[in-house]
């Protein structure tokens, strides 16, 4: 595939970018912190550094995605690297393509890394590998739903950036997270309301835009895993959504001019 060259290019180029070390650095720090809470809780270690770890995991990687995520167009258009690409025998759709899957491996990178932390504070805290074997299946479940939640995220990011500036696309892209773990509630407020208008609207919203919740089962995994019917149900929900907006960011980009 023509794209993965540039997958790969975005990839060195995200690497090298000394701000993602910061915000890693950052979330490490705040999945660490997890031992010193461990110290104010009774018999709860394995849920506040889960809940702690998960969560610090989550949020610096929504961080890095609208980062990166709403400028990756933008950055080559400035650079005027865009025309150079485009004139060689690349059509438009693989250069959407090689940019999402480029930022998708700097997060898998990151998710790892991150995880890996998340893993070494949870077996200091649980008393080695014996503590940590009954929650590691729940546990990688909620790492590989945080990961797909991601990979959606960049797939909306791109999209927004193939019509909006980087700030509006951050805009957009943030309210599209918050939004999106929001749906059930906006239905919910839709048919309380008794308005028609109101209600059509809500559930516009809960289809057009992406259910993020589908994809947040921290809460449940706190415990035990999921089935795996109810896994398989969300990582579909969650590939179909981004192979749909990859598509219009495509046909959207298809027709912009430089």
């Amino acid at each position: 595939m023509r794209s993965i060259p540039l997958a790969l290019n975005t990839l060195r180029e995200a690497i090298r970018d000394k701000i993602l070390y910061v915000i890693l650095l950052f979330a490490i720090i705040l999945i660490a912190s997890g031992v010193l809470l461990t110290t104010l809780s009774l018999n709860q270690e394995n849920k506040i550094v889960m809940d702690l770890g998960l969560s610090s995991i989550s949020i610096f990687g929504l961080i890095i995605t609208v980062f990166v995520g709403t400028n990756l167009l933008n950055k080559e258009i400035d650079k005027k690297t865009i025309y150079l690409l485009l004139s060689k025998p690349m059509h438009r759709a693989d250069f959407i393509m090689g940019k999402f899957l480029g930022l998708s491996l700097t997060l898998l990178i990151i998710t790892l890394s991150m995880g890996l932390a998340f893993y070494a504070v949870l077996w200091y805290t649980s008393g080695g590998l014996s503590g940590i074997m009954p929650i590691l299946e729940s546990s990688a479940q909620a790492l590989l739903l945080i990961y797909l939640e991601l990979v959606v995220l960049t797939a909306v990011a791109v999209f927004f950036s193939t019509f909006a500036t980087p700030i509006m696309g951050a805009i957009f892209t943030l309210a599209a997270y918050t939004i999106g773990h929001m749906s059930n509630d906006i239905v919910a407020f839709g048919k309380l309301s008794k308005n028609p208008v109101l209600e059509q609207i809500s559930q516009l919203m809960f289809y057009v835009l992406p259910d993020l919740e589908r994809l947040n089962l921290k809460n449940h995994l706190m415990t035990s895993a999921v089935p795996s019917e109810v896994l398989g149900g969300s990582l579909a929900y969650g590939l179909m959504y981004t192979l749909a907006l990859l598509f219009l960011s495509m046909a959207i980009f298809d027709f912009k001019e430089f």
